[in-house]
């Protein structure tokens, strides 16, 4: 039985396409659970479950309360997102033809995902103190990265990328990136100092909400700014189409979420503009990502597949020649007795 599975194992096989839609998958539930963890929040549902891993002391699930209920709902879609988590870092390896990149974005993934939890406990024993909830949020951000490189990796070839824009121009995504995660970092001390503790009995930073709100918004008119330059650098540089696409609509992205942010401060914060506001930050990271994982090209799933049919048809051939080589020759007097005992 033992052997029997370990064969099933060795032949079990996952194409490419299926591993991208699971990769995809992966990338859509870390980016869910983002503004699941936000809801606990804004709904001062953080500490519903004052305990960790258990929900409350000697009960794994909550009790029939509101608070309670959200926490442990939020732990739920955690869970949902570790086991597919994990089956994309299995399935990496049974991922027919094998890939050393896919598979080690695919285990930081893992990493990354141990760490958000053993983090999100620290986070609920400290309760909820406002370094540990933005260091939390702030690796969730990282961790979408990663899936969103992994998702792009099982999309394309793995040759060497080739670079489809200017080298200024990829300096100015890169920049992009830089900005927008300061952007995210103070945008997290700006929920540490605001009203939206996750708790009423939660810290709060000692900062004046109002001074770091505009830091917040210095900066990110700083990086409207920054991708308005870099919209008129990839028209004159002339680069691809898609490229261009992908700039117009990060800005258009970045202002319905600065629109977003001043409408929150000038009216009192509402929990559900913040909401919207949390799933805005998330996708700006995300379009922002897949910006400059365009400005570069590996090749397609298809140039993948036929140059693996043409590697495997060199190994045939040079095992078919081997074998050749390697069968004893037959001695040329053999061969004439061998004739005149037919003829015989």
């Amino acid at each position: 039985m033992t052997k029997e599975w370990i064969s099933w194992l060795k032949n079990w096989k996952i194409s490419p396409e299926a591993f991208r839609r699971l990769s995809f998958a992966t990338l859509v539930i870390l980016a869910i659970i983002i503004v699941s963890g936000g809801a606990v929040r804004l709904t001062q549902s953080g500490l519903g479950c004052p305990t960790w891993p258990d929900c409350t002391a000697n009960h794994l699930v909550a009790a029939d309360s509101f608070h309670p209920m959200v926490e442990f709902a939020n732990r739920l879609i955690t869970i949902g997102a570790s086991a597919i988590v994990i089956i994309s870092a299995l399935a990496a390896f049974f991922r027919k033809p094998f890939r050393k990149d896919i598979v080690w974005l695919a285990m930081g993934l893992v990493g990354g995902l141990i760490a958000e939890i053993i983090l999100g406990g620290l986070t609920v024993l400290a309760k909820l103190a406002p370094p540990y909830v933005m260091a939390h949020f702030i690796l969730a951000i990282l961790i979408v990265w990663n899936a969103i490189v992994l998702y792009a990796h099982s999309a394309t070839d793995d040759r060497v990328p080739t670079r489809r824009v200017s080298k200024e121009t990829v300096i100015w995504g890169r920049l992009v990136l830089l900005v927008l995660g300061a952007v995210i970092f103070v945008g997290t001390a700006v929920t540490g100092s605001g009203p939206h503790s996750g708790s009423p009995i939660a810290q709060r930073l000692p900062f004046k909400l109002r001074d770091v709100a505009q830091l917040h918004a210095d900066i990110v008119w700083l990086l409207i700014g920054l991708t308005l330059v870099g919209l008129l650098l990839l028209k004159q540089s002339g680069a691809p189409e898609d490229v261009q696409k992908a700039g117009r609509f990060l800005l258009v992205i970045e202002a319905l979420q600065g629109a977003i942010g001043y409408t929150q401060y000038f009216t009192n914060l509402p929990a559900l503009l913040v909401g919207f506001h949390i799933a805005g930050a998330t996708v700006v990271w995300m379009t922002a990502l897949w910006l400059n994982l365009l400005f570069f090209e590996r090749g397609t799933l298809e140039d993948e597949a036929a140059r693996n049919q043409d590697d495997s048809k060199v190994i045939f051939e040079i095992s078919h020649d081997k074998a050749l080589s390697e069968q004893p020759k037959v001695p040329a007097s053999s061969t004439q007795h061998s004739f005149f005992y037919k003829r015989w």
